[in-house]
């Protein structure tokens, strides 16, 4: 267990009224579908350890991505002990490149929409997340 906050980076990839995810293959939240992301090494922005991500997880380059939210999320056991604590910042696009596929820690990946998303296995609160991330950008 770590004793700081790690940080990390995510993306939400839209196209076609659907979002990519993918499913975990490493725990936290193994077998879990969820944004592809992870975490930030030393010396790189935030914004390349989303695109760096990105393209290891799945293949997909991006050419564009908007900022989207910064968020917290604390993982506890089943006394309330915090197990894990990220600090994870989100992009948006609609723009990338490549051929998608499941690489790295994704053991599959595959494109969902809102309404797909809620019948999912997927990390905390990611349908109700994406939602509100799709909303602001969308003006809705």
């Amino acid at each position: 267990m770590d004793s700081l906050p790690r940080t990390g980076a995510s993306v939400i990839v839209f196209q076609d009224q659907k979002v990519l995810l993918i499913k975990r293959g490493k725990e936290p939240y193994k077998g879990h579908w969820s944004l592809p992301g992870g975490s930030q090494e030393f010396g790189e922005t935030l914004k390349d350890c989303a695109k760096r991500e990105l393209k290891e997880e799945t293949g997909l380059e991006a050419s564009e991505m908007e900022f989207a939210a910064t968020r917290d999320r604390i993982h506890t056991n089943n006394r309330g002990d915090p197990q894990y604590h990220f600090v994870l910042t989100t992009y948006v696009t609609q723009s990338v490149c490549g051929v998608a596929a499941a690489n790295d820690d994704a053991i599959d990946i595959g494109w969902f929409t809102l309404e797909e998303m809620d019948g999912l296995l997927t990390t905390p609160e990611t349908p109700s997340f994406v939602a509100e991330v799709l909303t602001k950008i969308n003006g809705d």
